[in-house]
């Protein structure tokens, strides 16, 4: 995903004059709100869009309803251009990103927000989320997520052993996307510890490379997500967002076309870095498994040997509930 949503206008219009759901905007990711003009309200940091507020119609934008293709001629290219389409809105949207408008989505939820977001690749200037209630306002914070992922934090760790632990479930997931040399899936035993799994993109004499496939280890296993969630392996389904890390930790979004689950014979990798920080996946015990080193070189589980550096992601300690953090003693092992 290339979306850059730093660069867009995330407009959110509440279903109500209401602090809470202005500030839930704000902690969502929006840039601005719109309120009624006599709405004495606190913006909570965000740009007001109306009369006396930061983007003022007529100076700042103008807007537009989209029934057919001359009403696009209409469109101006001189300030932001806040659309309203009436039954089709993908194609029109195309057309004037095509245009060069600065074009800003009206949209009713966060499906559509999603959508007006990634037209074309990059998408429309923004989006203007109407009648907006706490839980789509409370969506549309995890759908900006997906699109535009915080990078992680990784480091390094040594391998302390390998060991063969007998036939296992294992997980391999195809992403609907190529993996570029070095990318791969953050993936562990421990949901605070996770090593950098390598994508299938290496070349080899026995077998086609998978740019698209991730062999992520056993069924048990964590991986990251996007918004900082983690979720079991076994219960990645089709069309679930996963968590994209490159080795300087940028991420992106991919979603996962396929979670293919196959019996096959398992190696516990074990690390630990320089803190003491022990780090465990169960991965499938083949050539092509490989994690990645601190050069973004992928290495294969069959060639580690204890000393040798790997990638690795060390989150906050604590649990999690149903996939998101919580604060509470955990002692995994």
């Amino acid at each position: 995903m290339t979306t850059t949503l730093s660069r867009k206008h995330i407009w959110v219009e509440p279903a109500r004059p209401d602090a809470g759901l202005v500030h839930a905007a704000a902690q969502a990711g929006a840039t601005a709100v719109v309120l009624p003009d006599d709405a004495d309200i606190d913006a909570a940091g965000l740009d007001r869009v109306g009369p006396g507020g930061d983007f003022v119609e007529g100076r700042d934008f103008e807007r537009y309803r989209i029934e057919q293709e001359s009403d696009e001629e209409q469109v101006g290219l001189d300030r932001l251009a806040v659309v309203e389409p009436a039954e089709w809105t993908i194609i029109p949207a195309e057309n004037l990103i095509s245009r060069g408008a600065a074009v800003i989505q009206v949209v009713d939820d966060v499906e559509q927000a999603k959508l007006a977001l990634t037209i074309m690749e990059k998408g429309v200037a923004g989006i203007w989320l109407r009648d907006a209630d706490a839980a789509s306002i409370d969506a549309l914070g995890r759908v900006l997520a997906e699109l535009d992922p915080s990078e992680v934090e990784l480091t390094t760790a040594h391998i302390t052993s390998i060991t063969p632990v007998g036939m296992g479930d294992r997980s391999c997931l195809d992403l609907i996307g190529e993996l570029t040399p070095g990318e791969g899936l953050l993936v562990g035993s421990f949901n605070h510890a996770r090593f950098l799994i390598h994508s299938e993109n290496v070349d080899n004499p026995h077998c086609a490379a998978r740019p698209f496939r991730v062999n992520a280890g056993a069924i048990h296993g964590y991986v990251v997500t996007p918004g900082d969630r983690v979720r079991y392996l076994a219960e990645i389904a089709s069309g679930d967002p996963a968590l994209v890390v490159d080795p300087n930790g940028r991420t992106r979004t991919l979603a996962v076309g396929r979670n293919k689950i196959e019996r096959r014979p398992m190696v516990q990798v074990e690390a630990v870095d320089a803190k003491g920080n022990r780090f465990s996946a169960i991965l499938q015990h083949a050539e092509t498994i490989r994690l990645v080193s601190p050069e973004g070189r992928a290495v294969s589980v069959v060639d580690l040997a204890p000393g040798d550096p790997v990638r690795v992601s060390l989150a906050a300690r604590g649990g999690r509930h149903f996939g998101r953090r919580v604060e509470e003693t955990i002692n995994e092992r």
